[in-house]
């Protein structure tokens, strides 16, 4: 298969880090028809359309090439290579997928088009009745309030700066600019942890739903961390933002799934978690394979509170009921305590698979987030773990707790002042003992030179002279007693 040049194209550019991940592949699988995929996007993520017409469109040549070269006896899907602003506006497509949105469709070949002008040009190859899957980074979303001050690198290039006054600022206004265009929102979520790359996928009503805020704080834990060096560990804050409400305001980005009038069969969830769809029946939320979702608190929140209060009862109780439980395996923000007191996993996932961090167990994880969390201050630097242990009444490991890599620069800061810490108590030590070892050696040699001058008296001459006799006695009786013998 040999890609086709639509004009625009860039013959020496390729697109790292497509759009990808398991929620993003459902979305995909629900396109109907001869479906249009802009954008870069994983493989994987096209490979899963069940259409049997498929065209994709990117920019790059290498990465045209690249899927050219990967599709070649694959009947039905073509590779077009060049910019959006080429694409022929003919509704020739049933369903248009942009689930890396437009930032990544300009090219430096040809005018920049402002953010709306994208989307009409995707709008208009859609046919009546058509399908479009839309994602819209957030300018101001977490990912980029955490992120680091480096000097951005060649791939952060966009056709579509953020300071385009036709990029819509919210979802609700992104809702408006396709509703004025003449289509049905038919779904809309917040993603986090990243644009290119969600974890999870939540809608309205399940991030204002009180019922289920402990088990998406859960899900937002362990959503993972967006790419590239980091302030912070923006997953605390992930949290703190669903119980103010404004994890959808703040999300790092927004997908949209929006139709032309007409018949659209294919159901769509108001949740995704990884590969579990999230959807809300009659009688409550339910999960994939887990099934109820129980009102309750994450286990993990539940343990910082009681250790920012200093309530060491409650905590103790906490501690305790995990690592007593059948569930100590787990991590305690893959936990869910429900009002009664019980534990319930938030994923069916074996145990052994849940930790974050390799090598690391479940209470030393938790040792990580006390400190990670800023309660430094009320446990020890070191060998938290085997406090906990001891307080939840397991055998104390003698083996330091291995801490991962620091990540971000607040990790970075907080180890670099306990290291400052521990040097500057090293040094006070090593002080200490420098001037306690010249005292001893000032001590020796002033002993010394008294001895030397009392030797030089007539007393001192005659202690050495009974010295010397009683030596030589002691010789004399030795050899005596050889001979004897």
């Amino acid at each position: 298969m040999t890609a086709l040049l639509l004009g625009g194209e860039m013959p020496h550019w390729s697109d790292r880090s497509p759009a990808r991940g398991a929620p993003l592949r459902e979305l995909a699988a629900t396109a109907r028809g001869h479906v249009l995929v802009v954008g870069p996007h994983e493989p994987e993520l096209i490979e899963a359309i069940p259409a049997r017409q498929v065209t994709v469109l990117v920019r790059g040549v290498p990465d045209a090439d690249e899927l050219a070269g990967r599709w070649a006896g694959r009947a039905g899907i073509q590779v077009c290579c060049g910019s959006l602003a080429k694409l022929a506006a003919v509704p020739a497509y049933d369903t248009v997928v942009a689930l890396d949105g437009l930032d990544r469709t300009g090219s430096t070949e040809t005018a920049d088009l402002p953010w709306a002008a994208g989307v009409a040009q995707l709008l208009a190859v859609l046919r009546p009745g058509g399908r479009l899957l839309l994602s819209v980074a957030n300018p101001v979303g977490l990912h980029r309030l955490y992120a680091g001050t480096g000097t951005p690198g060649d791939e952060a290039w966009s056709a579509f700066p953020a300071t385009d006054p036709t990029r819509p600022a919210g979802l609700e206004r992104l809702r408006a600019h396709l509703r004025s265009a003449g289509l049905d929102v038919l779904r809309d979520w917040a993603a986090h942890p990243s644009p290119e790359s969600p974890s999870v996928l939540l809608d309205e009503d399940a991030l204002t739903d009180p019922n289920l805020h402990g088990y998406l704080t859960s899900a937002l834990r362990r959503a993972g961390l967006p790419a590239g060096p980091l302030l912070a560990d923006s997953r605390p804050l992930a949290a703190d933002l669903l119980r103010h409400g404004l994890a959808g305001g703040l999300a790092p980005a927004w997908i949209v799934v929006a139709a032309y009038p007409g018949h659209h069969p294919s159901p769509l969830p108001d949740g995704l978690l990884g590969q579990e769809r999230l959807v809300r029946t009659a009688s409550g939320w339910t999960v994939g394979t887990l099934g109820p979702v129980p009102p309750g608190i994450c286990l993990h929140d539940a343990l910082l509170a009681a250790a920012r209060s200093g309530d060491q009862p409650e905590f103790r109780t906490l501690l305790t009921a995990w690592q007593s439980g059948p569930h100590a395996a787990h991590p305690a923000d893959a936990l869910l305590r429900t009002p009664d007191g019980t534990l319930l996993p938030t994923t069916d996932a074996p145990a052994g698979t849940l930790s974050p961090a390799p090598g690391q167990s479940p209470l030393q994880q938790l040792a990580a987030a006390l400190h990670d969390e800023g309660l430094a201050h009320l446990w020890p630097v070191e060998g938290t773990d085997s406090l906990l242990a001891a307080m939840s009444g397991l055998p104390v490991d003698p083996a330091p707790a291995p801490r991962p890599t620091p990540s971000t620069l607040r990790e970075l800061t907080a180890a670099h002042d306990r290291l400052a810490e521990q040097l500057a108590e090293a040094k006070a030590q090593l002080t200490w003992y420098e001037q306690r070892t010249a005292t001893l050696q000032s001590d020796l040699s002033r002993a010394h030179k008294i001895i030397t001058v009392l030797k030089a008296t007539t007393g001192g001459r005659a202690a050495t002279a009974v010295l010397g006799g009683v030596r030589r006695g002691k010789h004399l009786a030795r050899a005596a007693l050889r001979r004897l013998s």
